[in-house]
């Protein structure tokens, strides 16, 4: 066994030396003599009595110590040497004034103690000088992030601002990594140039480090930093070289593998990983970056957290399953933020459904296939194998018609506004490309459809005149679009190929998502198109009718929830055989997980004993019901349950069995209609139904549903929910029922007359718009404001004469009342309709309210930010709120007691806020 003194000549006198601080230098000395600090205030003390010696002592260029390292034989532990070098830096910050930092080593592992902020922590290795005299600055000069407000000219929206006071107050609480999902086109990237700013500006950090897997991602990142931040010093890592004067570094993965083992562990104060899954953390690509620095590490991604890898969290301090911060796409939509898409447009051709066989193709084909080499008795494909081993022209000339008969045109309805068009391959994108140019020479000679990929010359030119120009329309590309690129102006998504990965369909459907408004007629972004060539939203079961609420959870985990909260209900009431059963369910749920998966491989003891036992399940705590549902439902995406119609069966039948035990009479009417009607689609011919048909028929009548019970239910899903694999397609020209809410938006009548003449707002407003318009032609005033001048008092006396003739007796309040903008002055409404500035929508007017609020309110917690966010979308979605008991109700009730949140002021300006929007 060797002796401390041999661990340290072996193995960390190197270690130290790799890090600038060489044995027999002036800057580090060995056996340092150490006054323990009681002795230095006893006068007379015996001086040399009380010595004793710190391993190392590593001072800077004015012979002040830095830190201290003390070191333990491989053999021990090197955290035992805690309190002894505890003891050391106390007696050397009384005598120096400055609190060294300390390292723990045993030549197997280095730990760093920053004391002032953090418990000791494990590193790869020891920081040099600059490293330390960075932190030593920055401990000196750093200020509270408490109270401390991002800039508002890099971020304005109240969750952005959540954002950053969420991952500020848990630095403040010594947590050292994030992760931070945010919906693609909700401004990830301008999130974190905020709390770069803030950081730096509060002195907390200085080096950063942003990282992305493509260059197109990097110089996204570059240009946001630039654009806010350009007093930064930052450079572009590639090539092995570093500017070490710049504060803000830029690299891909593969770009910082080829030089970050040159760097010092304390060389970065943060490192931001963009798109964090996967491939950042496995070892054999580049996990090896983040084993190595010592930073604080905010993760950024677009994905949805039910399909982030366990590894993912893990490695971002996650342990529970929840990010530090969530913003996702349904949200935003809600919001306003971002834009849903259209109901999916499918369109598949006989050869991708059908393929071709040998002995069945045409005398046509026969002869094509024998011209290239291949024996046509032998020749066959799959449909999924097309533009993989075979191509055929017919298939992509009818992938480029449907896309020009059916995209959504640009402002004047004759060319497709923007597109992305993902192909399988290289080859594949040519071949959609020559389509174009077969089918439509004349659009391709002004440049409408431009092949976008890696193998391409200058591809990144060409995307910079996609972004930028009106040509090309329609970028065909195999990967290098598929994420990660911010095109606002997208309106079409055309999947010609299929997509496994869920993480990258979401990326790809990101591409569309993003709000824009059309500079050539002022018209706001609504939506976008997707054409799916491939069925991709039916592998992912993804709903395809353009409402995205429920595409975030897969079916297996929404029925183990489901069930989940039906067994706490039972055992509530002591229904014995029903929670058994529930419990049965669980259990073979549990069962349903492939233990060997990556994902499922760190939970698989706890899956195993949920799969064998009743007991775990009947003895629920919150806590673990809460882990349940957090960490184990969405595990459940990786099951194999069963087929869609038989998880989405048992999903209703589950809702149904809840609605039962609430006595939810008018939920159980909106299921009976969806039940029955599935049940009305098993064909009663085949065998597999045939001895059900009694069983299938009573579960169509009133009797049925007028004696509901949990049994019965159960009964209904484990007789038919594997049947559902049979059902037949909904009829053509079936009626369709929806339960969809809606609202009357021709009844406001506007009374405008001196004897009662009227007309609806809407007829009204089109009145007032033609007859501005025509005025317009020959009005000096209105002409002046089209040329972008003031009006005068007199101009817009002279206007307000002009509208109020004996027509329509247009004035300011009828305006006002038409267009539902109290605040609105006739100069505003003047501006709207001649297309200057248009008035914001009743969204954008409560959603500018409450963001000026929060500005107002620099102090506010990431809690309050979330109740406020909260109180905001109740207002838009116009809830009655008008007292402190609707604030103690939920959904504000989980966040937590409004009186105890903030100040009473406070809330009295959020009720007068509430007040003047309503009004």
């Amino acid at each position: 066994m060797k002796t401390e003194r041999q661990t340290r000549q072996e193995k960390i006198d190197l270690q130290l030396g790799r890090a600038g601080w060489a044995v027999g230098s002036r800057r580090l000395i060995e056996e340092f003599i150490i006054a323990p600090a009681s002795s230095l205030h006893e006068s007379g003390a015996d001086y040399r009595a009380v010595n004793q010696f710190a391993d190392y002592v590593l001072l800077d260029r004015f012979d002040r110590p830095l830190a201290i390292v003390e070191a333990k034989r491989s053999s021990r532990n090197p955290l035992e040497g805690e309190r002894q070098a505890a003891d050391y830096a106390d007696s050397l910050r009384v005598k120096h004034g400055t609190d060294p930092f300390v390292f723990l080593a045993n030549g197997n592992e280095i730990w760093f103690w920053h004391r002032n902020l953090y418990p000791p922590r494990k590193v790869s290795g020891f920081f040099t000088e600059e490293d330390l005299l960075r932190l030593a600055h920055l401990d000196k000069f750093g200020q509270p992030l408490t109270g401390a407000m991002p800039l508002e000219g890099i971020i304005d929206r109240a969750y952005q601002i959540e954002a950053v006071k969420t991952i500020a107050e848990r630095i403040e609480s010594a947590k050292r990594s994030f992760l931070m999902v945010l919906a693609t086109g909700t401004g990830k990237t301008r999130v974190a140039v905020a709390l770069v700013e803030l950081l730096q500006r509060q002195e907390r950090i200085q080096r950063v480090l942003f990282l992305a897997d493509r260059r197109e991602l990097v110089k996204q990142a570059l240009g946001a930093f630039k654009e806010h931040l350009p007093g930064a010093p930052r450079c572009w890592i590639e090539g092995g070289t570093i500017d070490k004067d710049a504060q803000i570094h830029f690299a891909t993965y593969p770009g910082m593998m080829a030089l970050y083992q040159r760097l010092s562990p304390g060389y970065y104060d943060l490192i931001i990983a963009d798109e964090s899954h996967r491939s950042i953390y496995e070892k054999e690509s580049y996990g090896g970056i983040f084993d190595h620095f010592d930073s604080l590490l905010l993760g950024l991604t677009a994905t949805p957290t039910d399909f982030l890898d366990h590894n993912t969290f893990k490695l971002f301090d996650c342990p529970d399953g929840n990010p530090t911060f969530y913003y996702g796409y349904d949200e935003a939509v809600r919001d306003k933020h971002l834009v849903p898409y259209r109901p999916v447009h499918v369109a598949r051709t006989g050869f991708q459904i059908e393929g071709l066989k040998p002995g069945e193709l045409p005398d046509e084909v026969s002869k094509q296939v024998r011209e290239q080499g291949v024996n046509p008795d032998q020749f066959s494909f799959e449909g999924s194998e097309l533009e993989r081993k075979v191509t055929n022209t017919g298939t992509n000339d009818a992938i480029v018609r449907e896309f020009m008969d059916n995209a959504i045109k640009d402002a004047v309805g004759t060319l497709p506004a923007k597109t992305i068009i993902f192909a399988v391959s290289h080859n594949h994108a040519l071949e959609i490309f020559k389509s174009f140019n077969r089918l439509y020479p004349d659009l391709q000679r002004k440049g409408l459809a431009k092949v976008i990929d890696s193998a391409m010359e200058r591809a990144e030119k060409t995307l910079d005149d996609f972004k930028n120009k009106n040509f090309p329309r329609v970028a065909i590309s195999v990967d290098m679009l598929d994420t990660g690129i911010d095109v606002p102006s997208i309106r079409n998504l055309v999947f010609a190929k299929p997509v496994f990965s869920k993480v990258k369909f979401w990326q790809m459907i990101g591409r569309g998502t993003r709000t824009w408004t059309d500079p050539v007629n002022g018209q706001k972004k609504a939506d976008f198109l997707v054409i799916d060539h491939w069925d991709n939203f039916d592998y992912f079961q993804v709903n395809k009718d353009g409402r995205a609420g429920a595409v975030s959870e897969p079916l297996p985990s929404r029925l183990f929830r489901l069930r989940l909260e039906k067994l706490q209900i039972l055992v509530g009431r002591s229904d014995s055989p029903s929670a058994t059963y529930t419990v049965r369910q669980l259990r073979d749920l549990m069962g349903s997980l492939p233990l060997d998966n990556i994902n499922i491989t760190p939970h698989a003891d706890e899956i195993r004993r949920l799969a064998a036992n009743d007991e775990p399940w009947l003895n629920l705590t919150d806590e673990n019901t809460a882990h349940l549902s957090q960490i184990i439902a969405p595990l459940l995406r990786f099951s194999v349950a069963g087929s869609y119609a038989e998880l989405q069966f048992e999903n209703q039948t589950e809702q149904l069995a809840l609605a039962q035990l609430k006595a939810d009479v008018e939920e159980i009417a909106k299921l009976r209609e969806r039940i029955t009607e599935h049940l009305s689609l098993l064909p009663a011919s085949i065998p597999e139904i045939q001895p059900h048909l009694e069983a299938l028929v009573a579960a169509q009548t009133d009797a049925f549903w007028g004696n509901l019970t949990c049994a019965r239910i159960m009964q209904l899903q484990e007789t038919f929910a594997p049947l559902m694999r049979f059902r037949n397609r909904r009829p053509p020209g079936i009626f369709v029922h929806l339960t969809l809410p809606d609202q009357i938006k021709r009844r406001h009548w506007i009374i405008y007359g001196p004897t009662g003449e009227g007309a609806f707002a809407e007829s009204y407003r089109a009145q007032v718009e033609a007859l501005v318009k025509d005025l317009a032609g020959d009005n000096p005033s209105l002409q002046r404001l089209q040329r972008g001048e003031e009006l005068s008092p007199e101009d817009i006396e002279a206007v307000a004469a002009a509208l109020n003739g004996p027509d329509l007796f247009v004035t300011e309040e009828r305006l006002r009342e038409a267009y539902h903008q109290p605040k609105a002055n006739l100069a505003d409404f003047l501006r709207h309709i001649l297309n200057i500035v248009m008035l914001p929508s009743r969204e954008e007017s409560i959603s500018r309210a409450f963001d000026e609020w929060v500005r107002q309110h620099p102090r506010l917690t990431a809690t309050q930010l979330m109740f406020v966010r909260t109180l905001r979308k109740a207002v838009m979605q116009k809830a009655e709120i008008t007292s402190l008991a609707a604030l103690r109700k939920p959904p504000f009730n989980t966040i937590g007691d409004p009186e105890q949140l903030f100040k009473l002021s406070e809330l009295s300006e959020l009720f007068d806020l509430i007040t003047d929007i309503a009004a």
